[in-house]
């Protein structure tokens, strides 16, 4: 097995996204190029990952990526981005020649209010398992969905025996909240760009540059990382913040929660969610 290549002639056709493998999660290693694959060099092996065959690669802590791998990458049209354990934090993403078809196909909804309205139906049925009145507006939307959310908080701390006092209150629960809720946006932020959209152009959210993040996550918080954050706040740990991220990583495996999250742009989008292809 060599490391050193001294000339490599670039793949002649890429692979279609949707032939491939959608994502994969790399720990620990250096991330090297051998031919026309990638290896993840690590302590007593080296991984073999054919680079033409993944859509994403996600870097998470302890990966050390080479100039020739990020070349390498970029030929074959494979996204990179740079994550915290287990997608609880999301810091940047490296891709070249990304198909705007998906952008075009969201500018488009955000900006036709029938087809905007529909879109969000779909997407305030993920959220409650419900459907939305018809002749609801975005704004409509927007106090049903706050009248119902702060049920949810009443109810969650009920069965816990705790009191709820608002998102306003200084205590270690909204602080296990606020902490898991951005554990959350990391890996939703990571989904939208994986499968090739804006977080900027949202449905329901709108003006904020991570507007679609917040509408993704919306889908799945209330199922998720609020109930999980409520119960760790109740156990009052002695490192809160960790044990929440280290709850959200453990979470997010075992439910699935990024395959759980492309299934739901494709649903408010009505687009295959594979990749950026």
């Amino acid at each position: 097995m060599s490391f050193d290549m001294p000339f490599r002639v670039p793949a002649p056709v890429r692979m279609a996204h949707k032939n491939r493998i959608p994502y994969l999660f790399l720990e620990k290693g250096i991330l090297r190029v051998d031919g026309h694959c990638l290896l993840l060099c690590q302590a007593e092996s080296a991984i073999e990952i054919p680079g033409s065959m993944v859509s994403c690669l996600m870097i998470e802590p302890g990966v050390s990526v080479t100039h020739e791998a990020m070349k390498l990458c970029g030929e074959n049209g494979t996204l990179l981005m740079w994550v915290g354990e287990g997608g609880t934090r999301f810091y940047a993403a490296a891709h070249a020649h990304q198909d705007a078809s998906r952008v075009l196909r969201q500018a488009a909804i955000h900006t036709n209010q029938r087809e905007r309205i529909a879109a969000a139906s779909r997407l305030y049925g993920l959220m409650f398992d419900d459907h939305m009145p018809p002749s609801f507006t975005i704004e409509k939307l927007r106090g049903l969905e706050g009248s119902r959310v702060k049920e949810i908080y009443v109810n969650l701390a009920d069965k816990l025996g705790m009191v709820w006092q608002g998102r306003e209150e200084k205590s270690a629960l909204n602080t296990s909240i606020g902490f898991a809720t951005s554990c959350l946006y990391a890996l939703c932020e990571v989904a939208i760009l994986a499968a090739g959209y804006h977080p900027g152009i949202g449905v329901v959210h709108s003006g904020n540059p991570r507007s679609l993040v917040f509408d993704l996550a919306d889908t799945v918080k209330f199922k998720t990382v609020v109930p999980l954050a409520f119960e760790i706040a109740a156990t009052s740990p002695s490192n809160l913040n960790m044990a929440v991220r280290h709850g959200c990583r453990d979470l997010f495996s075992r439910e699935s929660m990024f395959e759980t999250l492309l299934g739901h742009l494709e649903n408010i989008f009505g687009t295959d969610h594979d990749c950026h292809d």
